[in-house]
């Protein structure tokens, strides 16, 4: 019998990280994932946001409104609950004792508060920099296809997944034509 996922909006877990994080963050202003919480005074952005196929919270660090280009900017943390009594992360975000994991989430994101952000690292060679995130985003997309395709054979939303699709398919053209002009082809094909 295919499972119900039910996708907890991030409100209970923003309560807990505001209470951690103290009135140096601006809590995110939409109730919905990923959560993103910023700090004028360090100018970061904390962005946190369940990751549902290994059970476990991912915590990113990067520059205050960074662009989609600076991954190479950013720091990651995870953390992975006991989900025990419940079928899956969002289960658990839903209605597990968040209050009792607030001291390790809190250690968690001092270390990764506390930690300096990467500089940014010149690039040498436009076009390879970019074949390279072309290669990256196939990837992801052909990985998210498959969740798409299993989500459909086991009768499960799939409406999230959907639009993830999308927006993977748009940056992936995006970074097709931005290749091509590198390479010099004034007409890419459509």
């Amino acid at each position: 019998m295919p499972r119900t996922i039910t996708k907890a909006a991030p409100d209970r877990l923003t309560a807990v990280l505001a209470d951690i994080l103290g009135t140096d963050w601006t809590l995110p202003t939409v109730p919905e994932w990923p959560a993103v919480f910023t700090s004028e005074t360090a100018d970061r952005d904390l962005t946190c946001y369940p990751d549902w196929k290994n059970g476990r919270i991912i915590f990113e660090l990067s520059p205050a409104g960074a662009a989609s280009g600076d991954f190479d900017r950013r720091l990651f943390a995870k953390y992975t609950p006991d989900l025990t009594g419940h079928e899956h992360i969002h289960a658990w975000l839903a209605d597990g004792d968040l209050d009792a994991v607030a001291d390790a989430l809190a250690v968690i994101l001092e270390r990764l508060i506390e930690l300096p952000l990467p500089e940014r690292v010149p690039l040498a060679d436009p076009l390879q920099t970019e074949r390279e995130r072309l290669a990256e985003q196939a990837r992801e997309l052909a990985a998210n296809a498959s969740y798409f395709a299993a989500g459909l054979i086991w009768s499960q939303p799939v409406g999230d997944d959907a639009q993830r699709l999308a927006t993977l398919a748009r940056d992936l053209a995006h970074t097709a034509t931005r290749v091509d002009e590198l390479r010099g082809h004034k007409n890419p094909r459509r």
